[in-house]
């Protein structure tokens, strides 16, 4: 991004002191923070350009020119009726918790999602569940009177459903949960998964699958435990794969971050060639279904790490379905009638 723009940090670091950013140049951002792992002096352009962006939200009609129309309407929907589902058991062990996939997970694939509730609520009776969004979208782009709008749909229906753990699949889910609802206690599935265990059908059946790559997504750069757990997951399954050189506190955005396929599609399209070619590895693993589909989209074999765990993965050539817009948001009406029926 920054080699888009400019020549150098320090360049523009001293734009930023005399002029506003322009609107381009604040929505190319992908919030991903790696510039703060790296930098020597502690900078966050991430946080610089959020501020700026938020600046521009002010006007609608600036928004308008980064894709807004697509993000209001995947919001307005996610947090409908029509989308939207929560339990409240009122006995088990584990009624206090409840299971947030996400809305990518959801859209992926309402099988996977009933398998995970299934082992969850095998090994964590009484566990809820709680398909809806973060609103992660409208917060990235800058617009927070939205986002405080639509977050407080959510925390209702935390309170409604009398939770105080809230287990995510989803990593911006888990750090909107984090730095938004304090007084609620945030797990990642994959700490789970690493405590409780996987299916036992599943365990070291994938030795003989080729090695991967392991992408570590930006949102959780600096969630050590949620990544060990990920390792430990992959150790189960009996998967070999490679870490990328740049990992963990270093990752780089898969390309999706900070809304960039609406706000610069072809920056996006840029870095997911580019992260995707620094390895030799024909699939990448995530444990994200963003990322995963980011690096299908860079030429690679982009796969998620609940593949593995509970899809359908029967031999080396196994791809993820490309799902269009319109199986998207059939398969969360199929995940929320699923949630419906528990």
């Amino acid at each position: 991004m920054l080699s888009t723009f400019t020549d150098s940090p320090k360049n523009l670091l001293q734009d930023f002191k005399k002029n506003k950013p322009t609107s381009h140049v604040s929505f190319s951002c992908a919030t991903c923070n790696y510039c703060y792992s790296v930098c020597p002096q502690d900078i966050s352009f991430k946080e610089l350009f959020f501020h700026a962006k938020k600046e521009h939200a002010q006007d609608i009609s600036v928004l308008k020119n980064f894709g807004y129309k697509s993000i209001l309407f995947h919001q307005k929907n996610s947090f409908s009726k029509l989308f939207t589902a929560k339990t409240k058991f009122h006995e088990g062990k584990y009624k206090h918790m409840a299971f947030m996939p996400g809305c990518a997970l959801s859209s992926y694939s309402p099988d996977m999602l009933k398998k995970i509730y299934t082992h969850l609520n095998e090994a964590m009776p009484g566990i809820n569940v709680l398909q809806q969004c973060c609103g992660q979208p409208t917060r990235i782009v800058g617009d927070m009177r939205r986002f405080y709008e639509l977050y407080a749909k959510l925390q209702g229906d935390i309170k409604a459903m009398k939770v105080d753990t809230v287990v995510t699949a989803c990593e911006n889910c888990y750090m909107s949960l984090k730095e938004y609802s304090p007084s609620i206690k945030v797990v990642s599935l994959y700490e789970v998964l690493a405590d409780i265990g996987i299916p036992k059908e599943r365990e070291n059946i994938y030795s003989n699958f080729e090695k991967v790559a392991l992408h570590d997504p930006c949102p959780t750069r600096y969630e050590s435990n949620l990544q060990e757990s990920v390792r430990k997951v992959l150790s189960l399954l009996g998967i070999s794969y490679e870490e990328f050189t740049r990992n963990r506190e270093r990752t780089e955005c898969c390309g999706s971050g900070g809304m960039l396929e609406l706000t610069n599609p072809q920056l996006a399209l840029s870095q997911m060639q580019s992260r995707a070619n620094q390895t030799t590895c024909k699939s990448i693993v995530s444990y994200c279904q963003s990322c995963a589909e980011s690096m299908s989209r860079g030429g690679k074999n982009g796969l998620h790490i609940l593949d593995f765990v509970f899809g359908d993965i029967k031999s080396k050539e196994f791809q993820q379905k490309r799902n269009g817009v319109v199986m998207k948001w059939y398969n969360r009406y199929k995940s929320k009638k699923m949630v419906e029926k528990l």
